[in-house]
């Protein structure tokens, strides 16, 4: 849709927020297990990038009282709990992953518990711990050796070695994988015997361990007795899947995914079967959850609360480490600065100045979120810089940074420009429309015409993201900083050869690749600093607030763990009792 500046004004804004009367559940992360259930200890030669909980939350946010916290993926059932006599539960989610190929696609490497990686990183604070690997450390400044858990074995039998590990990150590392942009610094890996993988990177990083986290390790002979083919091989194991997780696979498709307990699994879970809907509609989510259809929803909207709340749901909010701010690319598709408006920093500053984000937070999201500060960290994690003030709200201001940049305007009251914007996982009612139809409105009253599209299907929205041909000149996607909770994992995007190409600047290069290599704490800190400054200079990216990811669980659900590191549950970790 098109949004002039007469089409939406703030009272409509509040209008739509206002149906939002609930009692946002939240809970501090908690728990004191570090490692799994099988012992192990990870070490590294730096700082782990663990961070306090981001600060700014209002008062009328409540302490949940519902949630047990665990950090631990490998949780059993607590001594006396009934269970109750069937352990299945089906999930309704906003969409299902394009592939459940762990390398296909970036983030959310577990694709329902099915992989497994060689690290994993805590929920609460995004350190590293022992998942596949039991233990690791850093050998020379780029290379870095892991040692395996025994015993393991992938859902066809055969057991995990270091030759598995070795082929999955190669293959993760090819052009045509999407997780690629996770392990920029990878450049190769050897088996030292069975069990011990050495990973060499092209420069110092202190983030291996965190990077770790992200490659789901596949079984080689499998995989390659497929075919010939790479791309027919790649379609087979789509269709077929195998990996080492607690639960295997038994079908999948963008609209339903079923997953079973694997009797091949290291890990002890529960629930023998699991179900996984894709329910595009927000309503028909919560009312099946309410009525006992299913026992999981994500991404709901704020309206929701007070009847989740009442139907004695166990709301779960997810927000730290995630920015809900917009991409405002510099750069086409060929990496080349752009030549209109968006290629202008002074326009993007001036959007910067239109966003009224203490309106934003505390009206339109009623205070279920913090403002980010005009930085893509959040308040106490790595990468935050005290001393970085944030774009004040001005619209005048704004107004007049657009004329210096050369866009007056015109006198007869036609727009100065027109721009185009999409947000991501918009539907009706969604935090994300309810943020991209306000960032939308904001800038049209600067004299701008924005033609504004809310985005649903998950293939269209995954294509605007990564086929820079579709992109809008704004793009609502939310920048997903989990699991690392590291400046590092965000400004990877940012970087002129990080995969995202947003921004292209030579003093940011240099020191996103100087930071991967400081050790001491104090020297990376001043680096990091320096790379926020970068951010506001440039504004490729629209700061706004903390994600807003509201879940919410059934009264039958167990075992949910409710911390910032992660979106994806520990599925093994879930058991079912009686409602």
């Amino acid at each position: 849709m098109t949004i002039n500046a007469r089409a939406v004004n703030r009272r409509r804004f509040f209008q739509l927020g206002a149906a939002a009367t609930g009692t946002l559940l939240l809970a501090a992360c908690g728990g004191t297990t570090d490692t799994p259930a099988a012992t192990g200890t990870g070490t590294s030669g730096g700082a782990s990038g663990s961070g306090t909980a981001a600060a700014g939350t209002s008062s009328s946010v409540a302490p949940s009282e519902l949630v047990s916290v665990d950090t631990s993926p490998m949780t059993g059932v607590p001594s006396g709990v009934q269970l109750a006599p069937t352990q299945e539960a089906s999930f309704a989610l906003s969409n299902l992953p394009a592939s459940i190929d762990p390398h296909v696609t970036g983030g959310y490497p577990r694709r329902f518990d099915m992989y497994e990686m060689l690290t994993d990183v805590k929920p609460d604070t995004g350190a590293p711990r022992p998942f596949l690997a039991t233990e690791w450390e850093q050998i020379d400044d780029t290379t870095w050796e892991f040692t395996l858990r025994d015993g393991v074995k992938f859902h066809d039998g055969s057991p995990l070695t270091a030759e598995d590990v070795v082929f999955s990150w190669t293959r993760a590392s090819g052009e045509n994988y999407a997780i690629k942009s996770q392990i920029s610094t990878f450049k190769s890996a050897t088996a030292v015997d069975d069990t011990t993988v050495r990973i060499v990177t092209s420069s110092p990083d202190l983030l291996m361990p965190k990077r770790a986290a992200q490659i789901g390790i596949i079984p080689k002979a499998y995989y390659e007795g497929l075919g010939a083919d790479a791309e027919a091989r790649d379609a087979a194991f789509a269709a077929a899947p195998v990996g080492s997780g607690p639960y295997k696979f038994v079908e999948y498709s963008t609209e339903r995914a079923v997953v079973e307990k694997a009797d091949t699994t290291w890990r002890t879970p529960t629930l023998t079967k699991i179900t996984f809907l894709s329910v595009t509609d927000t309503g028909s989510q919560m009312n099946s959850l309410l009525a006992g259809d299913v026992q999981y929803v994500n991404i709901m909207p704020l309206t929701s609360i007070a009847p989740l709340t009442a139907g004695g749901a166990t709301l779960i909010n997810i927000t730290k480490g995630n920015d809900l701010g917009a991409f405002m690319d510099e750069v086409d598709m060929n990496g080349a600065v752009k030549t209109g408006p968006m290629g202008n920093a002074t326009v993007r500053q001036a959007f910067q100045h239109a966003i009224n984000k203490k309106e934003l937070v505390e009206q339109v999201l009623k205070n279920s979120t913090y403002n980010d500060n005009g930085q893509l960290i959040g308040p106490g994690l790595t990468g935050f810089n005290d001393a970085l003030s944030e774009f004040a709200y001005d619209p005048e201001k704004a107004k007049s940074m657009l004329d210096e940049a050369g866009f007056p305007a015109p006198a007869d009251g036609s727009p100065r420009f027109t721009i185009t914007m999409a947000s991501a996982f918009a539907g009706p009612g969604s935090v994300r429309r309810l943020v991209g139809e306000y960032f939308a409105n904001a800038i049209t009253q600067l004299g701008v015409q924005v033609d504004y599209t809310a985005l649903t299907d998950s293939t269209l929205q995954l294509d605007y993201f990564y086929n820079r041909q579709q992109r809008p000149d704004i793009y609502h996607f939310g920048l997903f900083t989990r699991p690392y909770m590291d400046a590092a994992r965000a400004y990877t995007y940012f970087t002129t050869d990080g995969g995202g190409l947003h921004m292209t600047d030579d003093e940011f290069d240099e020191l996103y690749t100087k930071q991967l290599s400081q050790f001491d704490e104090a020297e990376r800190a001043e680096t990091l600093d320096r790379m926020a400054e970068i951010m506001q200079e440039k504004s490729c990216f629209l700061f706004a607030c903390g994600d807003v990811w509201i879940d919410a669980a059934g009264k039958g659900l167990r075992g949910l763990t409710q911390c910032d590191a992660q979106t994806d549950q520990y599925y093994s970790a879930l058991y079912m009792v009686e409602a």
